[in-house]
């Protein structure tokens, strides 16, 4: 059946391509990208093996993401037995709110991603809010794992009595919620009682049939464009994209595409400083619009990349209208600087690249602080604080030697230069 409709549909596209100006959409060589697509899930060992790699990639790490473990000994193509998860959709909290989750619910959900993206290149590519479940969980205290010390060693026990009575709660609290999920308001009082009582929220990922990896040449071309932004170079950047696209010949006006490519990212660098209001989906649609109107043919495993940005960061913005992509990446980039020194994943890639990753670090560092003290100044402004501290001091030189923190000495500077006159 999907072998013959796959046949259809490369017929269909063939005609179409033989159409006077369609042929740089290529939509035969996109119809086999989707029956590969097709292919991979209908072969649920794919799957299983996909959710033991994300698996092993977030075990050592603290973010709250989980994956259902496949019994992979079951497991056949026509069938996949998994973990069952106790949890409720994205889509439910999207609709009735997260209440006092919302911020970290996006957080969580933007930081695996960029993890999967950045350290991994192993991404889910199917992140819409039906395949990402949210349950809650209470971490272990210290009582709790002094009896896990003292059950492994003295009882023979693996685990603890605490362990799987947050189990039973977090089970318990989901099927509240399930009762409550069609009365937003009952639903949000319920939400601050599980918030109060020091719950956090867990992700979970499910449907990992389709994953996106870069191979060598295509992750080669990624860290090329990723150079040339980190540089704010937007006409290499578009260049980079003309010369290494399907087909580099029936692109239109490549110089001019080139230019729109180099407005775009001196419009980003021009709100270096407030990027928390930039919308990342709002410029990818304008790079895709660009990418529509000269006719430069992208790879699909680079669409695919961008639209799982599209829905991460739709779905973040929904639950956290202040949600900065970018400051959300600087954990995991200063992750990638301790990699490169210590020359571990990435130790066979060119140094030209390494520099790239180390500037978008150092800039992403410097916004952080410059954005902090920005902030920290609106505040004593606003109270007043520069004049407090000459009215207790009488002198400016002193003020600046009471900060026992460095960036509270140069915010200080700066306040006393704007606004304490």
């Amino acid at each position: 059946m999907i072998m013959r409709d796959l046949s259809i549909m490369s017929l269909f596209a063939r005609i179409v391509t033989a159409l006077p100006g369609m042929q740089w959409i290529s939509l035969p060589e996109e119809v086999v990208v989707f029956g590969n697509m097709m292919r991979q899930q209908l072969n649920l060992r794919n799957e299983a093996e996909n959710l033991i790699s994300f698996e092993r990639n977030f075990i050592s790490r603290s973010l709250p993401v989980t994956f259902p473990r496949p019994l992979k000994e079951s497991t056949v193509s026509e069938l996949l037995i998994e973990e069952y998860e106790k949890a409720l959709p994205m889509e439910v909290f999207l609709k009735n709110g997260g209440g006092p989750f919302d911020k970290q619910i996006a957080t969580i959900g933007l930081d695996a991603f960029l993890n999967m993206l950045l350290l991994d290149n192993f991404v889910h590519a199917d992140l819409h809010p039906g395949n990402i479940m949210v349950k809650f969980t209470r971490p272990l205290t210290t009582y709790d794992l002094l009896c896990s010390v003292f059950n492994s060693l003295f009882m023979h026990e693996d685990r603890t009595g605490a362990a799987f009575s947050h189990e039973s709660e977090s089970v318990q609290i989901i099927s509240r919620l399930q009762e409550l999920r069609d009365t937003p308001v009952a639903w949000r009082v319920e939400l601050k009682r599980i918030f109060d009582e020091g719950y956090i929220p867990e992700i979970v990922f499910i449907d990992a049939g389709l994953v996106t990896t870069l191979n060598t040449e295509n992750r080669q071309n990624f860290l090329d464009l990723f150079r040339a932004v980190a540089e704010f170079d937007g006409y290499r950047a578009g260049q980079l994209m003309v010369e290494r696209c399907r087909t580099p010949h029936l692109v239109i006006e490549p110089e001019t595409f080139a230019l729109k490519m180099q407005h775009i990212v001196l419009g980003v660098k021009r709100k270096t400083f407030s990027l928390g209001q930039i919308r990342i989906s709002d410029i990818l649609t304008e790079v895709l619009k660009a990418v529509r109107q000269h006719h430069v043919k992208m790879e699909g495993d680079f669409i695919n990349t961008v639209i799982s940005i599209l829905l991460l960061e739709g779905i973040g913005r929904q639950l956290d209208p202040s949600l900065d992509l970018f400051k959300s990446a600087l954990p995991i980039l200063r992750q990638l600087g301790r990699q490169m020194t210590a020359q571990e994943s990435i130790s066979h890639l060119p140094s030209d690249n390494l520099g790239a990753l180390l500037k978008v670090w150092v800039w992403l560092e410097a916004r952080q602080l410059a954005t902090a003290a920005f902030v920290d100044v609106d505040d004593m402004v606003k109270h007043d604080w520069c004049a407090f501290f000459s009215f207790v001091t009488g002198n400016t030189d002193f003020k600046y030697r009471l900060m026992p923190n460095r960036d509270c000495m140069v915010v200080y500077t700066f306040g006393l230069r704007t606004g304490c006159h």
